[in-house]
């Protein structure tokens, strides 16, 4: 029922975003008016890892979103479809899309550099209980990098904090119009439920990403990432959860987006 339900939303939200790319394009908008945007994405990616959890094994994954955005609103769809899902509490050895995730949030430009998002995500997912956050964050655009924090609550079945610090910068490269967008993140957990109780520094994130525009709307982009635990608490964590049984991985792939 859920994988039936998840790909009713899709369907949905494809048509919605279509529908009204072709109704913008019949109306005349005038140049100073803002219009909605669309964004598809897809990423094919040799691991999919979350939050420093390897959340596939010895097979890539496709994940596919779209997102519409006006006025600083934004919702998004994103899926995982594992080629090869290895999960250790369901059927394994077989295709299948083991996620579904919906966002929706809103930022808004407070001061200059300075802006603010909240938002909310539904995460539906196979074999485990679905999960649901609420969000709030600020980021400053200082004049070599971007800094951010952002504090996620899980208030579903198992509440609890993730505390997310972010830094990033794009280097524009004088070539075809290309960027690298290179950045590091590090997240904190503290999960409140005694059943599964939980507080350390979790892990760290170091990325990076060459943006290739193909034509005016196409961007390609071969990316690469590294993830570890920032501490021996979150090492003995992270292996016990992860698919593959280790607390560091090395991914990449490649991500092909169309904006309109």
């Amino acid at each position: 029922m859920r994988r039936v339900l998840c790909g009713v939303w899709i369907s949905i939200f494809l048509v919605v975003a279509v529908a009204g790319n072709v109704v913008l394009g019949a109306v005349p908008v005038r140049a100073e008016e803002e219009r909605p945007t669309t964004e598809v994405n897809v990423d094919i990616l040799s691991q999919y890892i979350w939050r420093g959890y390897a959340l596939s094994k010895d097979s890539a994954v496709i994940q596919p979103s779209v997102a519409v955005g006006y006025r600083g609103f934004n919702l998004n769809i994103w899926g995982n479809l594992d080629t090869d899902d290895q999960n250790p509490v369901g059927p394994s050895n077989q295709t299948n899309w083991n996620e579904t995730d919906l966002t929706l949030s809103y930022t808004h430009n407070i001061y200059k550099g300075l802006s603010g998002t909240v938002g909310m995500v539904y995460y539906s997912l196979d074999q485990v209980d679905d999960l649901f956050e609420i969000f709030g964050g600020v980021s400053y655009e200082l004049p070599w990098f971007t800094v951010g924090f952002t504090a996620y609550r899980e208030v579903s079945h198992q509440p609890g904090w993730w505390l997310q610090f972010d830094l990033s910068r794009s280097f524009p490269i004088p070539w075809h119009g290309m960027s690298l967008d290179v950045g590091m993140t590090f997240g904190m957990w503290d999960i409140e439920d005694k059943a599964a109780e939980y507080s350390a520094w979790h892990s760290g994130l170091i990325y990076a990403g060459l943006n290739i525009p193909v034509g005016k709307y196409v961007t390609v982009t071969p990316k690469i990432g590294f993830a570890y635990p920032l501490s021996g608490e979150a090492s003995d964590n992270i292996r016990a959860v992860s698919w593959d049984g280790k607390e560091n991985h090395v991914y990449g792939g490649i991500g092909i987006s169309a904006s309109f």
